[in-house]
């Protein structure tokens, strides 16, 4: 089985709310001080420059320890902090960041949105970790309060409603999946229009689906339509979410016969991984074994041989990232 899997970046669905309710007890000077650091080490991660950005994440809770008083923006640091971790590949560490966060919000309201932007994202983790199961609880509880909040935000239920389908696809119950896949498209579309790039997550998660349902043929289309609008942004897609997109594009293609558009693909998502994320990390193992499957079926038996070692290295020193799911997000990149 081919494994479909791909990865939400910067989730700015959550961002805007969960910093203005993390802020609205700074004082002025005080708030821009934390908002600018904030904003430093997550332009740090955007350019793959994890372990700075993980210096700059900790330095700021150093500080917010020593003062002590605002809990919410120290859940929102440690949420920034627990997606560096995972996406310099430690899932570990990303857990035991994305629960410190957690932590701090005792006593919050369930749908207070740093603690519902935490769930999400400790949701994806699991699912990158291929725990459907315990995605799945968190994601109910997590649409639930969500729609329980006085100012839902459109993004943010879309990412619910898709999140919540690619743990029901990794379990299997496909029909829920795609009724969640519907709604996630639907909530965005009528928000943001067709094109608006946050559709792509959702329509290559459909494609995960379809490919799941071996309904190889139909999943090109939304595949290459999520293709499409990445490439017609006029922002620049970064090369981890590049990668993560240009595997489930050779897989689709793969599954529907399409070898040489299939070979490209994948090639180039395993370049673009190698290149940004480094030669180590668990999703860099998962496009080698996606390419080495698109290779051994062309007939190419050697590469196909080399790219699994690679992958079968890499996946060895990474036992909590599995390879038996479907998808996990691409990003909302704006």
């Amino acid at each position: 089985m081919v494994c479909l899997k791909i990865v939400r970046g910067i989730v700015r669905s959550f961002g805007l709310a969960a910093l203005a309710a993390a802020l609205a007890c700074c004082s002025a000077a005080q708030a821009s001080d934390f908002t600018q650091r904030l904003d430093e080490g997550r332009q740090l991660r955007v350019h793959n420059r994890f372990a700075e950005a993980g210096t700059v994440f900790r330095n700021l809770l150093r500080d917010l320890a020593r003062d002590g008083s605002n809990h919410t923006f120290e859940a929102l640091v440690e949420d920034n902090l627990a997606l560096d971790e995972q996406d310099s590949g430690d899932y570990a560490a990303a857990e035991t960041a994305f629960n410190h966060g957690l932590d701090a919000l005792r006593g919050e309201a369930a749908y207070d949105s740093v603690a519902i932007a935490l769930r999400t994202h400790l949701a994806e983790l699991y699912l990158a970790e291929d725990r459907p199961k315990d995605a799945e609880a968190l994601l109910r509880q997590a649409l639930a309060d969500a729609h329980s909040s006085p100012h839902p935000s459109p993004t943010g239920l879309a990412a619910l409603h898709e999140d919540l389908a690619v743990a029901c696809i990794m379990r299997r119950k496909f029909t829920e999946s795609e009724a969640l896949l519907r709604e996630s498209l639907s909530i965005l579309e009528d928000r943001y229009g067709p094109d608006d790039p946050r559709l792509s997550s959702s329509l290559f998660s459909y494609a995960g689906l379809l490919v799941s349902e071996r309904r190889y043929d139909e999943a090109v289309a939304p595949a290459e339509r999520a293709w499409q609008i990445l490439s017609h942004d006029p922002a620049p897609i970064p090369k981890p979410y590049q990668a993560s997109a240009l595997s489930v594009m050779g897989v689709v293609y793969f599954r529907a016969g399409r070898l040489d558009e299939a070979e490209q693909c994948a090639r180039r998502s395993v370049d673009l991984a190698t290149e940004s994320l480094g030669a180590r990390h668990p999703r860099l193992g998962l496009y080698l074994a996606n390419y080495a499957l698109i290779l051994k079926t062309a007939g190419r038996k050697n590469e196909a041989k080399a790219a699994q070692k690679k992958a079968d290295e890499i996946m060895d020193q990474s036992p909590s990232s599995g390879t038996g799911g479907y998808t996990v997000n691409v990003a909302s990149l704006r």
